[in-house]
């Protein structure tokens, strides 16, 4: 019975093995992710909250994150394998980190069976989990007393040869106690356990993934956790369904094993935990070569990006929006400020977010979605959407006052650029005219910053042409029909759509004709 126990679980393996191969190969033929679902107990923001403090300054700032959907660009990169690879991913987009090595990039593109090696590997370690890494190995207050308990039962067996009347209730107490004791205790630890569990895939996968050809050694000294694989086996829940499973799940209570085998274990990773980082560190870098591998062929247009450092500019050619199909593609030399004016939904947003996406995307993955993408290095910010804040009792002004506030609170001479959507939008036409025209001219003037803003304030093309380069997008009206180029063009905007809109969109004819005799009154 036990061989062919045996051989029936190897066949199963064999099997199963099979089938997660052929799946990873085609995932990459159909260019899809692992998991096309978010797991309830994701937490890929993890390591990026637990190590921003140490990178104030330098990050991608939340409110720039949301004006540029970069929740949504994580979410269709996201091809990682491992939960440890999305927590690095996030953190990388936000601009904790970069990914640099080609080398390894081109063999994921372009090796299969190396490919396919890696990505077996990884999906091993899986998601099902995400560790609260490092702080699920801080020591856990331990009771030595308590770790004297799985000797209880076994000094009872002694003295039962001694005295069975006495041997045998002390067996039997010692058990109830174990069980008991176990149980409560399980619930100071138990949360962490899970962790504990995927430390050791991480350890296992890290030590055969250094093995396979073409992959980056690890300085790891594997030996320091030899033998904790067959505890951690012996820690996982047991099947209580088989006969088998509930003799090992009452071995395990009845001599507290669960508490013994945890803290052994734990004290292992606490000693050598800095190896143990580098094990998560080399698994999430592997995992994010094989996503940028995978995120750039879902890329219609991308390039590697040119870094210069002589000036602060961006160049690029057929530059597009990467969340876009069938985007428009704009070229521009952005090497002085520029004031962006035009109709509404013309496409300056768009433009403005598709620059300062792609200025992230290139320090970050080193790609950028054009056909040439040149740029000096230098930080993000954005003011772009706001919107009125009910629980904070900010209004939609003082919402944006805040958002652009924040532009000022540079404390280093570092490159930024800053990228600023219908500026001041909240307030009335003079103030909002003239505030914009101060604020901007104070941007301006500040080192090493490269404004691009966009504004409904055609005024400000003539007040500000002294410091900004003015471009615009603009449309054509035939009949009952608007027509958007979205092309970038040089100069101011010469064309305005609000009002021929309301007879677009077939308001009564009274309000279009008012509104044009109206506005002729007004300019």
């Amino acid at each position: 019975m036990i061989v062919v126990g045996f051989i029936l679980g190897f066949i199963v393996s064999f099997i199963t093995k099979k089938k997660l191969v052929a799946n990873i190969q085609r995932l990459w033929e159909d260019k899809k992710p692992s998991e096309e679902f978010i797991r309830p107990n994701a937490r890929f923001d993890y390591q990026f909250k637990l190590r921003r403090d140490n990178h104030t300054g330098s990050l991608v700032d939340d409110k720039t994150w949301s004006d540029l959907n970069f929740d949504t660009i994580f979410h269709r990169s996201n091809f990682n394998f491992t939960a440890i690879g999305e927590m690095k991913w996030y953190a990388t987009l936000r601009n904790m980190f970069s990914i640099q090595n080609d080398e390894l990039l081109e063999r994921f593109t372009n090796e299969a069976g190396f490919r396919t090696q890696v990505a077996y590997r990884l999906a091993l370690i899986g998601k099902v989990t995400y560790p609260l890494f490092p702080d699920q190995i801080a020591p856990i207050k331990r009771n030595n007393l308590f770790m004297l308990c799985p000797f209880l039962p076994l000094i009872s067996i002694v003295i039962a040869f001694i005295n069975p009347s006495i041997g045998i209730l002390f067996i039997l107490l010692s058990v109830l106690f174990n069980i008991g004791i176990s149980a409560i205790l399980k619930k100071s630890y138990n949360q962490d356990l899970m962790s504990l569990f995927y430390s050791a895939k991480v350890l296992k996968q890290s030590q055969l993934l250094s093995r396979i050809e073409g992959t980056p050694k690890i300085a790891v000294a594997f030996q320091h956790f030899k033998g904790l694989g067959f505890l951690v086996g012996f820690l996982s829940k047991a099947d209580s369904q088989s006969l088998g499973g509930a003799l090992m799940m009452l071995l395990k209570l009845s001599l507290m094993l669960d508490y013994f085998f945890f803290h052994i274990i734990q004290s292992t990773y606490y000693k050598y935990q800095n190896e143990l980082l580098e094990c998560y560190d080399y698994i999430s870098n592997l995992d994010n070569q094989y996503t940028l591998a995978m995120y750039r062929r879902t890329l219609d247009t991308y390039c590697e990006p040119i870094i210069v450092e002589t000036e602060q500019k961006v160049d690029f050619e057929n530059l597009i929006h990467p969340l876009l199909e069938d985007g428009v593609p704009n070229a521009l030399n952005v090497n002085q400020n520029i004031l962006l004016t035009g109709s509404n939904a013309s496409g300056k947003s768009t433009f403005m977010k598709a620059v300062a996406i792609n200025l992230i995307l290139a320090q970050t993955l080193n790609i950028a979605t054009a056909d040439k993408f040149m740029y000096k290095p230098g930080l993000v910010y954005s003011s772009m959407v706001n919107v009125d804040d009910i629980l904070s009792g900010d209004s939609y002004f003082m919402a944006e006052l805040k958002s652009i506030r924040r532009l000022f609170n540079r404390s280093d001479d570092s490159p930024v650029y800053c990228f600023i959507d219908e500026i001041f939008k909240g307030t009335n036409t003079a103030e909002r005219i003239a505030a914009s025209e101060s604020v901007l001219e104070y941007l301006s003037e500040q080192k090493e910053h490269r404004i691009i803003a966009a504004t409904h304030d055609i005024e400000l093309s003539e007040r500000l042409k002294r410091s900004y380069e003015n471009y615009h997008f603009n449309e054509s009206i035939e009949d009952y029909h608007i027509y958007f180029d979205y092309k970038i063009k040089k100069g101011k905007a010469n064309t305005r759509n609000a009002i021929e809109l309301l007879r677009i969109t077939q308001f009564p004819s009274e309000i279009y004709q008012r509104a044009k005799e109206y506005v002729k009154t007004i300019n």
